[in-house]
């Protein structure tokens, strides 16, 4: 006999034996699967226990189809339990994806396996986007506080030792917690980016809102720096969480419209200090007081017009020197701003002038500047001490304003060539000439 015939002989003697053995293994597997079933509950129980809730999931998914096939029958008893047992480990996993004493990573993993239990996510993502833009508004930058740490911070007596570590203020911690809170909720929902991008610049903005509110008051540089430089912490901080959102360059377009505000209003405030310097003569003068309060008048508002031009000028230097990013991209504007402002800031001047004088000007002007003139006599005093003040401003203050920007304010160009050079002080002087002349003439 061959040895294949022998081999054939054998493989016939076992095949039955064979097939015993294999039908004896679908039992066992079988048994285990339905000892699986019925043990569900009880392991469930148990990892709820230990949080071991990717284990949980893994358990109930992996039973689903039994549970698809029978549990209606054999095992509905085990599929009641075990239903239960996920309803509380949903819940479970609900409070991780909100809590924020659990870590990024947890919170992630929460919502994957809520998702594997065909949980709708869509509603939990809504709601954590609510709670983000509810925390928006404790993050809104508190000026009074703002305005107390930077005369602090001006402060020599308060302000320590440099090598000491500066502790993080209430509002650096909440934007802190605030830029992770975004970064878990970018990990738990990758497609919010464009939410998210909302969000931080909804952020920006309500900063520059308050920081547009704050500059109405009389504030310094110092005061402005501090503020932009809160917020450019702020910017910097989310733009590592979500450099999708281009935060710097968003906030660029908002400082601008800040800074600008700010220049411009210093040269209001310069106004009326000249104006109320003017007021007093105006007022003296009314009350029949003798003529060396004219002199001092005069004294004190060619003081107004130079020393105050001069302190705008040392203001404006502070936004030029700051290296602050905002403010590095703006040093061009802000040149041109300075210039422009001083141009029309003149003009502003001959116009009230010209009003105390009893003269008409074409120019709209603020009427607060010369409020209780309207109508009441000029007095020959006052004139003689506006003629006075044009010849100052032409001889004295422009060339010295003059000196200081060709100094600290050259460059810009910004502003279109066609639109001239900002500062003309020749122009400036010819105006007050003119206007000198006119007073003396009245």
């Amino acid at each position: 006999m061959s040895v294949q015939s022998r081999s054939d002989g054998v493989n016939t003697s076992l095949f039955e034996k064979r097939e015993h053995i294999e039908k004896l293994h679908r039992t066992r597997n079988l048994l285990r699967k339905v000892q699986f079933i019925y043990d569900l509950p009880a392991r469930l129980g148990k990892c709820i226990k230990s949080e071991a809730y990717a284990d949980a999931v893994r358990y109930y998914t992996g039973a689903m189809p039994i549970f698809k096939a029978y549990g209606d029958s054999s095992f509905q008893d085990c599929k009641r339990a075990s239903e239960e047992a996920v309803t509380i480990i949903i819940k479970n996993l609900q409070g991780k994806l909100f809590s924020d004493s659990e870590s990024i990573q947890a919170r992630a993993e929460a919502a994957v396996l809520l998702k594997q239990l065909n949980f709708p996510v869509d509603s939990l993502q809504a709601k954590l986007l609510e709670k983000l833009e509810q925390s928006l508004e404790e993050l809104q930058l508190k000026m009074e506080e703002v305005a107390n740490a930077s005369a602090d911070s001006n402060d020599p007596s308060k302000q320590g030792n440099i090598s000491e570590a500066v502790p993080p203020t209430a509002h650096e911690t909440s934007v802190r917690e605030f830029a992770e809170a975004v970064r878990a909720y970018r990990v738990i929902f990758p497609d919010s980016d464009e939410q998210l991008t909302k969000l931080a610049q909804a952020l920006v903005t309500k900063h520059f809102e308050s920081t547009e509110q704050y500059i109405k008051n009389r504030i310094c540089a110092a005061d402005l720096l501090h503020v932009l430089g809160i917020i450019w912490k702020d910017v910097l901080l989310m733009d590592d969480v979500l450099p999708e959102a281009a935060l710097p360059d968003y906030s660029l377009e908002a400082a601008r419209v800040a800074v600008k505000q700010y220049v411009a209003n210093a040269f209001s405030h310069l106004l009326h200090d000249i104006s109320d310097a003017l007021m007093r003569a105006h007022n003296k003068q009314k009350e029949g007081v003798e003529e060396d309060s004219l002199q001092v008048a005069l004294e004190a508002s060619k003081k107004a017009v130079l020393q105050g031009s001069m302190d705008a000028l040392l203001d404006f230097r502070q936004l030029l020197d700051d290296s602050l990013g905002l403010l590095v991209k703006l040093r061009d504007l802000i040149v041109d701003w300075v210039q422009e402002g001083f141009q029309n800031f003149f003009g502003a001047l001959d116009d009230l002038f010209l009003l105390l004088s009893g003269r008409n000007s074409s120019a709209p002007h603020d009427n607060s500047l010369t409020d209780g003139t309207q109508g009441e006599k000029v007095f020959a005093g006052l004139v003689l001490v506006l003629a006075q003040l044009s010849l100052f401003v032409e001889q004295t203050a422009i060339p010295r304003i003059t000196e200081e920007i060709a100094a600290s304010f050259s460059g810009g160009g910004v502003r279109g060539y066609e639109y001239g050079p900002p500062f003309v002080p020749g122009e400036i002087c010819r105006i007050f000439h003119s206007a000198g002349e006119k007073l003396l003439n009245l």
